[in-house]
């Protein structure tokens, strides 16, 4: 990018970040010398500032700054590049794909979108809006140990107390992400507490198709999660989940609604324990 574009690009983080009403913001001139790592940390805090008010208005929020960036493409193409990596890479503590789709819409749309970068929009369009948070969760065939087949919703209705979260866990056994995510929950009492009082239900569903491995290793699980596999590798189709890394967690509420989908951990622990 160009000093000018620069310039710009810091501009446009500054005025639509900053808590500040724009007259009270710094000139465009200020901005010529900020370097890349400085424009990332000021995306990296609207990023956070958007995790802190309702999915609703951090989606308006995210179309708005899209449009912004409209009329310059080094611009427009620099803010593409930092959507990516704070809101939609999987290893990202900030990732939310419900934050993604005004990305996705975007890059569709605009004159500044290059081929290569509209077709993969709309390869991730139908993908992307798959189990929305709000929307009751895909349900799916699952097998068990024992060979027995199962539903997720049979599973959540069946139980003796009505699940008031359900936590879907996809993990490999080889994960070492997995492992952690397993001991963490593990070693909460919180946690614990309300799985064994029937408040919260693991759902842990291996999704891949080395089935002794994971017979092997369903001895590191908690005995008191539902654990199984997907025989008829329906997760991996992309139709019901996009599974875009392992491990991923959704959340769901006690009718099977999503609240959050491939979340971090420590957002997922934070929503189990509000009442």
């Amino acid at each position: 990018m160009t000093k000018c574009h620069l310039a710009l690009f810091a501009a446009l983080l500054s005025l639509l970040f900053s808590c500040k009403p724009a007259a009270e913001n710094h000139s465009l001139s200020e901005y010529g010398s900020r370097s890349q790592a400085t424009q990332q940390a000021l995306f990296e805090k609207y990023v956070i500032d958007l995790q802190n008010v309702p999915l609703t208005v951090a989606f308006r929020r995210q179309d708005s700054v899209m449009r912004a960036a409209e009329g310059d493409s080094a611009q427009w193409q620099q803010l593409v590049k930092l959507q990516e990596f704070f809101i939609f890479d999987p290893n990202s503590p900030y990732r939310n794909e419900e934050l993604y789709i005004p990305v996705v819409d975007h890059m569709l749309n605009s004159p500044h979108a290059t081929q290569e970068q509209q077709a993969y929009a709309r390869w991730c369009a139908p993908r992307i809006v798959l189990n929305r948070p709000g929307t009751p969760a895909a349900d799916f065939n699952f097998m068990t140990r024992n060979g027995r087949s199962h539903t997720l919703y049979e599973t959540i209705d069946s139980r003796p107390v009505r699940p008031r979260r359900t936590l879907l866990f996809f993990s490999n056994p080889g994960c070492p992400n997995c492992k952690e995510i397993t001991e963490t929950m593990a070693a909460d009492p919180t946690i614990e507490a309300m799985i064994a009082s029937g408040e919260l239900l693991v759902v842990n569903i291996y999704p891949d198709t080395d089935i002794q491995a994971w017979m092997d290793y369903l001895p590191n699980y908690p005995a008191s999660w539902v654990c199984g596999y997907d025989p008829d590798q329906v997760l991996n189709s992309n139709t019901r989940y996009w599974l875009r890394a392992i491990p991923s967690l959704y959340l769901l509420d006690e009718e099977k609604r999503v609240i959050r989908k491939d979340a971090p951990l420590e957002l997922i622990l934070v929503d189990c324990k509000q009442r």
